[in-house]
């Protein structure tokens, strides 16, 4: 705007110079006269050309500075698509303003009138479904989301993305599976919507399923190493505790079936893991599958220390007592301090009847670790063996050890 008045006040000095010029440099000025319809008017020449310059200026001078009311600000006549244009951007950058506020109701209504105008659409109407289901109003959402593929059908994808955000926070998670699982077939690879669904899968307790992706995870890089490996434990942690409620239902020769299935479906990878083992060892134990459980965790101790699975193997009553006191006494040899192993080669004994040699490992277990455990078997040995006054002293530290303990 300045430098159009600044232009006028040029082009007003300029014919101004120009009419004192010749007015009083030119002797012979001219003379003009106009007659029209009844009415005459005359004057000089140089008056008369000075004053049709004068009117092609001043209507350039008002042409340029209408459009510029026009074009360049947009406030007063927002009538060009220049015009429309920002003034859309600016409802726009006001809803994205009270939307990264958190406020709901004033972004959803700004910014689906910016989606409305043009300006951004898809962006402006996902944000507005966002907006929308942040009020809890699920309808406005939707139909935001129903606009956006209106506006931009080639960004199905994110729209479909984000309607299944939108659902998962509203606990709809059939729903969100759906739409998901509609994704992954068009793009199976998709990293977001694997973990999506990996979510999703969660929150319904589907551990099958989330078994069944996990190698998927691992391909894409979905989730890092240790992620992973925390979900993995998860997963079959859960997939355990199914099949421990499952068996107690089936007949004592059928009860291992739903864990042995799982093992089974691991691969040898999943089946070095630690966690895994435990798991699948801890629920034979409680299936009462003393047998199963005791060649299971007797192979894996060939290759894999564990002092849980010590535990567990201690606890075991299968058919043959000394077999398992021989693979006990052989890790022995090379983890001859070791007060849980002991403790288990004490249990093993006092069942094999080897009363000499239980009360032997259950005593030097003692004093490498106070233990309440190792207490309560060195108690019940000697009653058994008819000591019953340090029987009642061991059951006695026993009990305090573990009051102190809880």
């Amino acid at each position: 705007m300045s430098k159009m008045v600044l232009k006028a006040l040029f082009y007003l000095v300029l014919i101004a110079g120009i009419f004192v010029v010749m007015r009083y440099f030119f002797i012979d000025s001219g003379y003009v006269l106009i007659s029209y319809n009844g009415y005459i008017l005359e004057s000089s020449l140089w008056s008369t050309l000075a004053a049709i310059v004068l009117a092609l200026v001043v209507s350039k001078l008002l042409f340029s500075i209408l459009r510029a009311i026009i074009n360049g600000t947009g406030w007063l006549f927002p009538i060009t698509a220049k015009s429309r244009h920002r003034k859309a951007q600016r409802v726009s950058n006001k809803g994205l303003i009270q939307f990264a506020n958190g406020y709901w109701n004033n972004a959803e209504k700004l910014l689906g009138q910016a989606g409305d105008t043009g300006s951004s659409p898809l962006l402006n109407y996902l944000l507005a479904a966002r907006a929308a289901s942040f009020n809890n109003d699920l309808d406005a959402s939707q139909e935001f989301l129903r606009k956006a593929d209106q506006a931009t059908p080639a960004a199905s994808m994110a729209i479909g993305i984000t309607q299944a955000e939108i659902q998962m926070s509203h606990n709809h998670l059939e729903q969100a599976l759906a739409t998901l699982s509609s994704l992954r077939k068009r793009s199976p690879k998709h990293p977001y919507i694997l973990k999506l669904l990996q979510q999703t899968y969660q929150q319904l307790g589907d551990w099958q399923a989330l078994a069944s992706l996990l190698p998927v995870l691992h391909r894409q890089k979905v989730l890092n190493g240790t992620q992973l490996e925390q979900l993995e434990q998860t997963v079959y942690h859960e997939l355990f505790l199914q099949a421990l409620n499952k068996g107690c239902s089936l007949s004592p020769e059928r009860r291992t079936e739903p864990a042995d299935a799982i093992w089974n479906s691991l691969t040898n990878s999943q089946r070095k893991n630690e966690d895994l083992v435990l798991s699948y060892a801890r629920c034979l134990y409680k299936l009462n599958a003393q047998d199963a459980a005791e060649t299971f965790i007797r192979r894996q101790l060939g290759s894999m220390y564990s002092p849980l699975l010590i535990h567990i193997y201690g606890k075991l009553n299968g058919n043959d007592a000394n077999r398992q006191l021989i693979a006990g006494e052989k890790l022995l040899t090379e983890r001859p301090n070791d007060p849980e192993l002991l403790l288990a080669l004490g249990r093993i004994s006092a069942r094999a009847q080897l009363w000499g040699k239980a009360r032997d490992y259950l005593e030097t277990s003692l004093q490498l670790h106070n233990s309440a455990a190792t207490y309560n078997e060195l108690g019940q040995l000697l009653a058994h063996l008819g000591e019953h006054e340090k029987s009642s002293g061991y059951f006695q530290q026993g009990l305090a050890l573990a009051s102190e303990k809880s």
